[in-house]
């Protein structure tokens, strides 16, 4: 069963968060799961939604994992969401909305607001009417796009810092060992370059874990990342001795230049061996450079 416990973000918000002039008020719950580990984060959201001559206040629920990446939404009994003149959504424009606020890269995230609505003729009645931008047109509700534009905010921009920092603010051996299990790259890059360099050592079998699945790049960059002193240690030795043969020719290479200057452990200087080349290679060099 999971538990809820109520969390304010007032004080973790920057100064330079979207939607500065329609600040919303909200109120967010930790949810935990049946371990009692931190699971994912959950929000009441009260927001106004301002077009050029009127504001209208949406009401939602809004759901997002440790990483800040949006999950899901749901709207309360009574409060569901219109469109122009107060017609409601319907279910194909609840289905839309919920796609777009799946897409952190929707081209709709680079449009300042005022850019939503190209106005394209003067009206008697109205004053002007307007067409929404052509690269957005299909990806938003017709008669609702300050809606999703704000809604797409809020799920994508405004709380993913606040809530990166609870989860690093979270962090110990349990949690970071549930993230590692769930085999998600983006997860393992985010601890990656947001781990201390005490953690490496702090969280060693946890961090070489992360890069036992992840071949090309991330072995590389997890490499680099790691400070100098978890190459010392035996254990991880040990571990590179092992994998050494699995890694990309960049990764080998990152790895070399790490080793340099280290004391290293008999098996690790036989995995070396093992792969030096003929041919004269930056890799070949560094390799004899350690063993001579």
């Amino acid at each position: 069963m999971r538990t809820l416990f109520c969390l304010f973000f007032f004080v973790l918000l920057g100064a330079d968060d979207v939607l500065k002039e329609e600040e919303p008020f909200f109120e967010f719950e930790i949810i935990s799961d049946e371990s009692g580990l931190l699971d994912s984060y959950r929000a009441y959201i009260k927001s106004p939604v301002c077009e050029k001559d009127k504001c209208y206040e949406i009401e939602i629920i809004m759901q997002w994992d440790l990483m800040g990446r949006f999950m899901a939404y749901d709207t309360l009994t009574g409060r569901g969401l219109t469109k122009l003149d107060h017609i409601p959504f319907t279910d194909q424009d609840y289905q839309k909305l919920e796609k777009l606020l799946k897409d952190p890269n929707s081209p709709i995230g680079s449009y300042k607001k005022e850019e939503l609505i190209h106005d394209t003729r003067k009206s008697e009645i109205d004053g002007f009417t307007g067409a929404t931008v052509r690269e957005i047109n299909d990806i938003v509700v017709g008669g609702g796009v300050y809606s999703c534009y704000t809604l797409w905010h809020l799920a994508n921009r405004k709380f993913t810092d606040s809530i990166t920092k609870m989860t690093m603010g979270s962090l110990d051996e349990k949690l970071l060992k549930k993230l590692v299990n769930q085999k998600d790259r983006a997860i393992d890059y985010f601890m990656i370059h947001n781990l201390h360099p005490s953690d490496f050592l702090n969280y060693r079998d946890e961090v070489l874990e992360m890069i036992t699945p992840n071949g090309g790049y991330f072995v590389k960059t997890a490499i680099e990342k790691m400070p100098n002193a978890i190459f010392k240690d035996s254990i991880a030795q040990s571990y590179f001795a092992k994998h050494l043969s699995s890694f990309n020719y960049f990764s080998q290479v990152a790895l070399l230049k790490k080793l340099n200057a280290v004391p290293l452990i008999p098996s690790l200087k036989k995995a070396l061996i093992l792969q030096k080349e003929e041919r004269n290679s930056l890799k070949n060099n560094l390799i004899q450079n350690l063993i001579p």
